[in-house]
């Protein structure tokens, strides 16, 4: 078991070369792109680009369909990851973050909370769907309210329905911040 776990851990850590990362990239920009014009696109010299397709293949990121390849949603998920934590393919990226930021943060949020459904069903073997619906509006609210709490604190600023970080934050011990 140990061992399986290691080769899957391995199979990532090979997947986080620039090389995947340019395909899984190009992927997301196009959706559904051919080989020839995906390998265009990362100027990659054939044997490269191939085992790089191989093991984003491997892995669950993308697929092939017909003659495309497009994402997964776990593909999906690691390239939303990426541009989150700041991957940059261009320069003019500052103005796209902002852009997306918020979409990518709902994505991934999003995902978390599907597999934590998928997790509730199997254990419970059901969900009331509109229930579920209601509390999570509710939980809005809690969100809402503990910003207050931190602005109040002096780690944020809210103004004009945006959520601004001050310079106290970037000393906060996020371990600590539910304390």
């Amino acid at each position: 078991m140990k061992k399986d776990r290691q080769d899957v851990v391995y199979k990532i850590f090979r997947l986080l070369r620039e090389n995947a990362i340019k395909i899984i990239m190009a992927i997301r920009e196009k959706e559904r792109i051919r080989w020839k014009e995906l390998q265009e696109i990362t100027k990659l010299p054939t044997a490269t680009f191939n085992r790089a397709l191989s093991a984003l293949q491997e892995v669950n990121f993308i697929k092939k369909d017909g003659h495309f390849y497009t994402l997964t949603w776990t593909g999906k998920l690691a390239t939303d990851g990426l541009l989150l934590l700041g991957y940059r393919m261009e320069e003019e990226m500052e103005e796209v973050e902002d852009i997306v930021a918020e979409e990518l943060l709902a994505k991934d949020i999003t995902m978390a909370i599907i597999l934590l459904l998928f997790v509730s069903l199997r254990r419970r073997g059901k969900l009331n769907i509109e229930k579920f619906e209601k509390e999570m509006k509710n939980e809005m609210k809690v969100i809402k309210e503990v910003f207050k709490g931190y602005e109040k604190e002096g780690y944020i600023e809210i103004m004009e329905g945006q959520i601004f970080a001050k310079d106290k934050i970037k000393e906060m011990d996020i371990g600590k911040l539910f304390q």
